[in-house]
């Protein structure tokens, strides 16, 4: 495999695109850190009554905390965790903020509630956290793959991964599923089954009633009505 190896995680039955658990943010709170109103975010919205948790709601409260180590032959292999998230998010959505009263970085009497997911580095600005923006950007489906990382080394043909995972992650209550995803891109991209069945579907269903009309057609044919019907050509018979 050559480099960059794109590390990812998927989760299964994981509804992100659940109505509630998607307006469970404040996008102002995010870029600014003054939001007013986190009203949206609940139950995540405030820690003991009046402290204002940042960043609220549910979405960033469950952020994906499984760690992945791997080794190549008994090397250890770096995964880069820089340059994972769009652009766009880093600059326009995220801004110089930093996480406060966030229930995750709390002991479990301290935090008024359950542990959801991964805490956050207080000392880390919002728009420099990628996995928090990998993450906050919700997955329309409940199957997704989300990207953990980049290995920028080659993998050699026939090499032994040895991979050690922290598996902190509650799937179980839910009844999802967790993998761990090695993939490469090319020009078109990376791979995606889902893409090259869609076509194939759609592409043989067109041909499928394209020879469905053409064989009704030849074997009933359209009558074709008299054209000096038609108002113009009446108009031109009466001059």
């Amino acid at each position: 495999m050559k480099g960059p190896v794109y590390v990812y995680y998927q989760l299964d039955n994981f509804y992100q695109n659940h109505r509630r658990y998607v307006k469970s943010r404040s996008d102002k709170q995010l870029l600014d850190g003054n939001a007013t109103d986190t009203s949206a975010c609940k139950p995540e919205q405030y820690l003991s009554g009046d402290l204002a948790i940042v960043p609220c709601g549910l979405i960033a409260w469950s952020l994906f905390n499984d760690t992945y180590n791997i080794s190549a032959d008994g090397q250890q292999v770096t995964i880069n965790k820089k340059g994972i998230s769009w652009k766009s998010d880093r600059e326009h959505k995220f801004g110089n903020v930093r996480p406060q009263y966030f229930p995750n970085n709390l002991p479990r009497d301290l935090n008024g509630s359950l542990i959801g997911g991964a805490s956050l580095d207080p000392n880390t600005t919002l728009n420099e956290d990628e996995d928090l923006i990998v993450w906050m950007r919700t997955a329309a489906l409940p199957t997704f793959r989300k990207l953990y990382g980049k290995i920028e080394q080659d993998l050699a043909a026939g090499s032994t991964l040895s991979i050690t995972i922290n598996n902190v992650y509650n799937t179980y209550s839910f009844g999802g599923k967790k993998k761990l995803v090695l993939s490469t891109t090319s020009w078109l991209g990376g791979k995606n089954d889902f893409l090259g069945v869609a076509y194939i579907t759609v592409g043989s269903l067109c041909v499928f009633l394209a020879l469905l009309f053409f064989l009704v057609h030849w074997r009933y044919p359209r009558r074709l009505g008299d054209t000096k019907y038609l108002s113009w050509n009446q108009h031109a018979s009466a001059n």
